[in-house]
């Protein structure tokens, strides 16, 4: 009984230690996990801003390089020459020209030179990466399509730039898919006549291309929208290149996420979270001084709707950190921790118990010191009593002796007399083990000399 008492004030006194201990520990442990949430959410968003700043610098330098090839072509002298003799043997001089320059660019689809009447009078074809100068006969006409229209009405010195989208021949979209950008300025000959313009189709996969090994280890999706939010490269590749197609066209990131594409269209740049997760967005500007657009057409033959200046023309670069990318972060953080909260719970449990047996320890000494205590005063207090009585047990024991003497050994006065005498002499015995027995410190003793007192006076 007395060790199940024991256990149950060790178990008492354990909990009462380890519960309070257990409660800090996780309570600053959970601040601790929260806080490192915190702080690498806010890394994912600032790392997620340089990203997106990095790409936007990649776009517009490869956009200002195409241009910067596009002008380098418009004016070559050999070109020029082939305007103004209208000679063969200069068109295929020409020829060689952009061949050799596509050759070496590897950036380009299609290099072209169109006369004023929309026809394709010298054509380079990259091919499957051998290009290749077309012949006479596979020549086209454009003259009808929104590029060469919209190229053609612009000043000497301007350039257009087609909207982002996907390469049609013969009135189809081209399979497989090639995005194209198409960029054109006019040529004019001495007399300041326009006498064609020269024609570069960009590939586009590349510009993506490009952007996606810039930022290789972006925490989030890479995306590229154009200014109708239609993606140019999305998170699936079926809703891509929507506006191109009849069945797609509502395929865009406003009917996807209206609230963030109302954000994004307004705002050059920014970073806002939404129940969708975290997007941080830029702007792209292709359009400098001197550079045009227009809204294109996805069909074949068909005009641009409208022609767009600098101001108008963009895309929107935009990164998007998924819940369930930030779960899954926070989960890590979560597993990488917890192990080491484990080991500090069970090292709390060592602790408590420690704890548990000196205070459960300390605890008892204290109780049996007061119990001894307390003991000891009443064993004093009997050693004291029994003292005070001894003198007038003495006396009574003498006056019996008196009497015992003044009557007759046979009367029944005399008996009575004796039994008080014996009664006194016994407890003459009794008080003098009492005041033995206060001499004593320990529980043994005092177990001894009650059971002494108890065989004696029987």
């Amino acid at each position: 009984m007395k060790n199940n008492d024991k256990h149950h004030d060790i178990l008492k006194t354990f909990l009462s230690i380890f519960i309070p201990l257990v409660i800090i520990a996780t309570s600053i442990t959970a601040g601790f996990l929260l806080q490192k949430q915190k702080t690498e959410k806010e890394f994912l968003k600032t790392h997620e801003q340089r990203h997106v700043e990095v790409l936007l610098r990649k776009a517009n330098d490869d956009v200002k390089a195409v241009i910067s090839d596009l002008f380098y072509l418009s004016v070559n002298p050999v070109l020029h020459q082939a305007i103004e003799t209208g000679q063969p043997v200069t068109l295929k001089k020409l020829g060689r020209v952009f061949l050799e320059f596509c050759k070496k660019s590897k950036l380009y689809d299609q290099v072209r030179f169109l006369d004023a009447t929309g026809m394709e009078r010298v054509r380079i074809n990259f091919g499957q990466g051998s290009p290749f100068i077309v012949q006479d006969d596979k020549l086209q006409n454009k003259l009808k399509r929104y590029y060469f229209a919209d190229a053609i009405r612009l000043e000497a010195g301007r350039v257009f730039v087609s909207p982002f989208d996907l390469n049609v021949e013969q009135g189809q979209i081209e399979r497989p898919l090639k995005p194209m950008i198409r960029f054109g300025t006019p040529v004019v000959d001495l007399k300041e006549r326009k006498r064609g313009i020269v024609l570069l189709n960009y590939f586009g996969a590349t510009l993506i291309e490009n952007m996606k090994q810039s930022t290789s280890d972006m925490a989030g999706s890479f995306m590229l929208v154009n200014s109708g939010g239609h993606w140019l490269k999305g998170l699936d590749p079926e809703d891509e290149w929507g506006f191109m197609y009849k069945d797609r066209k509502d395929r865009t990131l406003g009917k996807r996420d209206p609230g963030a594409w109302e954000l994004i269209s307004m705002q050059e740049t920014g970073q806002f979270s939404n129940k969708h997760g975290i997007y941080t967005f830029a702007t792209i500007w292709p359009l400098g001084q001197g550079v045009l657009s227009s809204s294109g057409s996805g069909e074949a033959f068909k005009a641009s709707g409208a022609v767009f200046s600098g101001k108008d023309f963009n895309w929107k670069v935009v990164s998007l950190i998924s819940k369930k990318e930030l779960k899954e972060q926070d989960n890590t953080i979560l597993l990488q921790w917890l192990p080491l909260y484990g080991v500090l719970v069970f090292l709390l449990v060592f602790i408590s118990i420690g704890l548990a047996l000196a205070v459960t320890q300390r605890k008892r000494a204290e109780e049996e010191r007061l119990r001894s205590e307390k003991f000891q005063g009443v064993l004093e207090m009997a050693g004291a009593v029994s003292h005070e009585m001894n003198q007038p047990m003495q006396v009574i024991l003498g006056l019996s002796e008196l009497l015992m003497i003044d009557l007759s050994a046979d009367s029944p006065e005399y008996e009575n007399i004796k039994t008080i005498k014996e009664q006194i002499a016994r407890m003459g015995i009794i008080t003098k083990k009492l005041m033995k027995i206060t001499q004593y410190k320990t529980k043994g003793y005092l177990e001894k000399e009650i059971i002494d007192i108890d065989e004696s006076t029987k």
